[in-house]
């Protein structure tokens, strides 16, 4: 019998991707979100869906009730006064420590997601390891380490584990998409360029938490959800410019203006009833020279390893960008006016994150996408991977496999097409009930893996 898992702040950025690895490994997600809450991201997934509040003790406990194991994921990110921050993430995570308690106490597992920040900023030149006395020097990151201190006193009664993320990007993030637009218009504004700091993608975060959940060496301890080396705030800007296909100005802020200026700006904007980017609060954060955490711990104890280093994490992020229409590269705009392009709805509503079909990106083929066509008859179209820009032969009928006909009918096409710079093998991969067939190229063939000229 599948297990249960009550998670926390599910329809959210973290949450929804935590969601997808959880009913993908077989769990039953019972999904807690509030009355006024965007479930876009929830939507059409096989998730039971439970209103309660972080403050509400009878709503928390007919949530908890009969779950395996609780994930909490919900907390407030910027609120702006400290007392609020305290409020939700601290009072929060202990009213559903002491709902638990009472209505499941044989749970397998709690899960918190706390952050980098409840451990403070980087002191030496070291990467902060999860033993070094924690220093939080923002409101949000003390209230995070009370979570924490929360957590731990209930560790004689569950079995508890927490995980530290550092700065997060990938799929449905809105966060850097602003950094991703400026740099389809060649602009890079840098904050401090050679400022370090941690990089996760949102999807080896949500691989970490399930290791946690089901390891057992992961109980009664701290993990940094640090998998790759840290950046330069520089690296990332260069490397969203090479993804979208773009030569970037550097425009560099000095930090005199966010320290002095940018509070000033901030509540003008709010007066003229305009979005500010980020709250005032978030500036001592921003002035720091490294965010840098070591991932040494979970590789070691728990065997994880991350999955998306940096340049295939902002590839599958622009990509996803641009099919959800966030985002428009100058190749987007090139494409529109010479085409040819397809429109064609395949197996889901969105590309499939999880699912490793393409040897190249990692990514399926799948969704509704617009990319170019070079051959189409009826059994099957041959057209480029949306992620990578390689060429694959994708099934028009719904079937996992490929007939040794039309296989070898496909390599004829393939040669016939592309000449013979492409290896005359290929590998088949599997979207359940649908197949396609991807052909490797030399190394270096993403477009923003070439080589210069």
């Amino acid at each position: 019998m599948a297990k249960t898992v009550l998670l926390t702040g599910s329809n959210g950025f973290v949450g929804s991707h935590i969601t997808d690895i959880l009913l993908r490994e077989g769990y039953n997600v019972r999904a807690m979100v509030r009355t006024t809450s965007d479930l876009r991201w929830l939507d059409n997934k096989p998730v039971e869906l439970v209103y309660a509040g972080l403050q509400d003790p009878s709503a928390l406990r007919q949530a908890a009730e009969g779950v395996d194991a609780v994930i909490h994921n919900a907390g407030v990110t910027s609120a702006g006064h400290r007392y609020l921050y305290h409020f939700h993430n601290a009072e929060g995570t202990r009213n559903l420590l002491e709902a638990v308690v009472d209505a499941a106490p044989d749970i397998s597992r709690f899960v918190l997601i706390s952050s980098q920040a409840a451990g403070g900023p980087t002191v030496g030149q070291e990467p902060r390891r999860e033993s070094d006395p924690p220093r939080p020097i923002t409101a949000y990151g003390e209230s995070k380490l009370l979570a924490e201190i929360h957590v731990q006193r209930f560790a004689d009664r569950l079995p508890v584990t927490i995980i530290r993320p550092p700065a997060l990007y990938g799929p449905r993030d809105r966060a850097f998409l602003p950094l991703f637009k400026f740099a389809a218009r060649g602009l890079l504004p840098l904050f401090g360029e050679y400022r370090e700091f941690s990089l996760t993608h949102v999807q080896d975060l949500a691989r970490q938490v399930y290791v946690q959940l089901e390891n057992e060496a992961a109980v009664g301890e701290v993990f940094h959800a640090a998998p790759f080396d840290p950046v330069t705030f520089a690296e990332f800007g260069e490397t969203i410019a090479r993804v979208v296909g773009t030569s970037v100005r550097r425009v560099r802020i000095p930090d005199a203006l966010l320290k002095y200026v940018y509070p000033a700006l901030y509540h003008l904007l709010r007066l003229l009833r305009a979005r500010p980017p980020f709250q005032p609060d978030k500036v001592p954060d921003m002035l720091v020279k490294r965010w840098t955490i070591s991932g040494a711990k979970a590789r070691e104890r728990l065997g994880f390893e991350g999955h998306l280093p940096l340049l295939a994490g902002v590839g599958q992020t622009a990509e996803w960008y641009r099919w959800k229409g966030w985002l428009q590269t100058q190749r987007d705009r090139r494409r529109e006016r010479n085409g040819p392009v397809i429109k064609q709805r395949l197996v889901g509503e969105e590309p499939r994150l999880y699912d490793p079909t393409c040897d190249l990106c990692g990514l399926a083929f799948d969704g509704e996408v617009k990319t170019r066509k070079h051959y189409e008859d009826g059994d099957f179209v041959i057209v480029d991977c949306l992620i990578c820009r390689e060429p694959m032969a994708v099934l028009k009928e719904h079937r996992p496999e490929f007939t040794d006909r039309e296989r070898e009918r496909l390599i004829e096409l393939f040669g016939e097409l592309f000449g013979d710079d492409r290896h005359a093998d290929f590998e088949q991969r599997r979207i359940p009930e649908h197949a396609h067939v991807h052909y490797r190229r030399a190394p270096h063939s993403l477009p923003w893996q070439r080589r210069p000229e």
